[in-house]
């Protein structure tokens, strides 16, 4: 077994060698340090560069084997079966690169909320143990518990670089490697001039702590306030739009009836409609086709717009857009359903 994990890890760093080792260590590296990665980063490069190759086959031989058998609408029409099964590999490697990379920023994301949330308690607790006699050194140390999380690692490495050859302010300069938060570093640079002028650490600490949690109240109010508009949003996308498109679907499969029944010489009375006796260049596949595209650019927009009200960035709410897509398009269908039903078409 561990020779079989050998041989894959092996393979992984070959795959990793594809990618520029310039590019690896400025873009993609620095990244896996601040979501927390410990394993081998060629490895775990060499992995993902794996899954997307193997998402983009899988997407290439779908169309080509049972594709056919569940696909709603008739592209064949449109496209070769060959042109869709490497349009469907395309777009299936395309959605592995989005997943893996919004997963590493997840975790980027997490880790920063987590300090920044934990970051007054901890900047309180060395406050009090300086009060208690402790040198700053030691407060530091002894503040490092398990339930503070993520800080609570780093701090622990920054006091076992202290020990050595490093001072402890360029020890403590050093949590901003692993952990991409700018309070986090704004609040250890200020801490650590002031531990070289000689001011009140206690009273220093406890003062940005304070002020820290009133910043963070402040945002939690807002987002309590901003709340209205996503749920707005969520019902149109979710609720709204998937009722109108139901119902522009069902309008061209009624006029489509009409004019069977017109050729057919049941319905003469509307021959001298114009619009009844053309035929229309707008199907009800090709309605469909547009509702998914319209329906997925949506749940992407609302998503962005979720994670801006709510975050203030774009990209924390584009992990609510595949549910939002999901649940749009089960409305789309049941209210063609519906509608149909209703009508009698």
């Amino acid at each position: 077994m561990k020779d079989l994990e050998a041989a894959y890890a092996r393979t992984c760093k070959r795959v990793c060698e594809l990618v520029p080792q310039e590019k690896r260590r400025e873009k993609v590296f620095p990244k896996l340090r601040f979501a927390g990665i410990n394993e081998d980063f060629d490895v775990w490069l060499g992995k993902r560069m794996i899954l997307i190759v193997l998402a983009g086959i899988i997407g290439f031989l779908l169309p080509l084997t049972v594709g056919q058998y569940f696909f709603v609408l008739d592209f064949t029409t449109l496209l070769t079966p060959l042109a869709i099964a490497f349009g469907a590999g395309l777009l299936l490697a395309f959605i592995a690169i989005i997943f893996v990379y919004l997963h590493t920023y997840y975790l980027i994301e997490g880790r920063i909320s987590m300090v920044e949330e934990i970051l007054p308690d901890f900047m309180l607790l060395v406050s009090s143990n300086i009060n208690a006699g402790m040198t700053p050194f030691a407060a530091f140390r002894a503040s490092a518990r398990k339930e503070f999380g993520p800080l609570s690692e780093e701090v622990k490495i920054a006091s076992v670089k202290s020990l050595g050859t490093k001072s402890f302010s360029s020890a403590l300069a050093q949590l901003g490697v692993r952990i991409n938060s700018r309070i986090l570093n704004e609040s250890v640079s200020f801490f650590a001039q002031a531990m070289k002028s000689g001011g009140k650490l206690a009273k220093l600490l406890e003062t940005s702590a304070l002020d820290l949690r009133q910043t963070q109240e402040m945002k939690k109010e807002l987002q309590s306030s901003t709340r209205m508009y996503v749920i707005f949003v969520a019902f149109v996308i979710i609720i709204a739009t998937p009722l109108l498109l139901a119902v522009s679907m069902q309008f061209l499969t009624m006029i489509a009836s009409i004019q069977a029944e017109t050729t057919t010489g049941l319905g003469a009375e509307t021959a001298s409609v114009a619009f009844l006796s053309s035929e229309l260049s707008i199907t009800t596949d090709f309605m469909m086709i547009v509702s998914f595209i319209l329906l997925f650019g949506n749940a992407l927009l609302a998503g962005m717009f979720i994670g801006v009200i709510g975050q203030g960035k774009a990209k924390m709410g584009l992990k609510y857009s595949p549910l939002i897509f999901i649940v749009s398009i089960a409305a789309l269908f049941v209210s063609n359903l519906m509608f149909s039903q209703f009508l009698g078409i």
